[in-house]
């Protein structure tokens, strides 16, 4: 590899939600076969490993910024797309496409279906005429995320939506004391949107509809201004994270295309976190080739040039989240580790199966 004459020594993270997802079920495949990872699986092998609870990545993030509730997704989210949340509860309620699948709904979220902002605008000027006597407001800040912003805090008891995504929707359904009212307010926005122009300029085009909305991450956000990660940059896509930073007066930054573009714009920061989020989608449909692919991509764009930049002492420390709600596992690796010869590195399935069974 090519040497890059970096000057500034820091500490990085690196979260990565579904980096050691359980294996499919039967035996019949192993999603690690025939995968080279060297660098990857020498990461783990030199580095102190530390297992947990399982958690999905919305609550580990929320945990990590010090807040218990984990439920005001929809604050944060705001914030991070341009909205004031103030101390109102405000809930998300995302267009996503219903496909029924023999005596089920599985939900496809969407960022799947190629939303423009247009087509968000229209859906919801016809579903703020539709619910104006229900005091009802949906608040289109981007194409895949609807907001409602609601007087008080319902008893209402949802799933949030990267949980849901891929899956059966039977059992997630809203639910709570007024469980029953939010499920009368969603079956009046399919039969809305069933006739929709939008949709009905989508089936021609051959596109998925948008046929509903799902209804989660309610919450208020906490006083602004709580403590952040400790002098960590973040740099993140996801709007959660992004909103999160924002909340505790941080500048957030996108998430760059590989490690050197990461290298080439960071600032004097000692310590930054970096999430890398591309493998989720492929994890939530079950697309195994998806996640393979990404998995190697992630090897070469950032684990390789990282791996390069912790032995030549550029990066002093590399921490490492492997996060899903199956459980999640943190390996951290300094410059020591290059001595260590006696850890041999071990193929990824092995801390992946190790996970599953703590």
């Amino acid at each position: 590899m090519a040497c890059k004459c970096y000057t500034q020594k820091m500490r990085f993270t690196l979260l990565i939600p579904d980096l050691l997802p359980p294996q499919p079920p039967g035996g019949m495949l192993d999603l690690y076969h025939g995968l080279h990872l060297p660098d990857l699986e020498w990461l783990f092998a030199r580095g102190t490993l530390q297992g947990s609870p399982g958690l999905s990545l919305e609550a580990w993030l929320l945990k990590r910024f010090g807040i218990d509730d984990t439920q005001p997704v929809a604050s944060f989210s705001l914030l991070a797309d341009g909205g004031v949340p103030g101390i109102t509860y405000w809930l998300r309620a995302d267009p996503v496409h219903l496909q029924a699948q023999r005596d089920q709904l599985a939900l496809v979220d969407g960022a799947m279906l190629a939303i423009t902002a247009t087509e968000a605008s229209a859906l919801t000027e016809s579903l703020n005429q539709h619910f104006s006597q229900d005091s009802l407001k949906f608040i289109p800040t981007h194409p895949t995320r609807l907001y409602l912003a609601l007087g008080a805090a319902p008893d209402l008891v949802t799933h949030a939506l990267p949980t849901v995504a891929g899956k059966s929707i039977n059992s997630c359904l809203p639910s709570g004391a007024e469980g029953l009212r939010w499920n009368q307010i969603a079956t009046e926005i399919q039969m809305l949107l069933h006739v929709h122009p939008v949709n009905q300029a989508r089936e021609t085009q051959g596109q998925p509809t948008i046929n509903s909305v799902w209804f989660w991450g309610g919450g208020v956000c906490p006083s602004l201004g709580m403590p952040a990660m400790p002098e960590e940059q973040i740099w993140a896509n996801d709007a959660l994270a992004r909103g999160l930073a924002l909340a505790a007066k941080q500048t957030p930054q996108a998430l760059p295309l590989n490690f050197d573009a990461f290298m080439a714009q960071a600032n004097t920061t000692s310590a930054h976190c970096v999430l890398w989020d591309e493998l989720r989608r492929a994890a939530w449909y079950g697309d195994h080739d998806a996640w393979r692919m990404g998995l190697m991509r992630l090897e070469a764009d950032w684990i390789k040039p990282l791996c390069y930049a912790l032995r030549r002492g550029i990066v002093s420390e590399v921490t490492l989240h492997a996060i899903s709600e199956q459980g999640c596992l943190a390996v951290t690796t300094n410059r020591s580790g290059r001595w260590q010869f006696w850890r041999r590195p071990k193929a990824l399935k092995h801390y992946s199966s190790e996970m599953q069974a703590a």
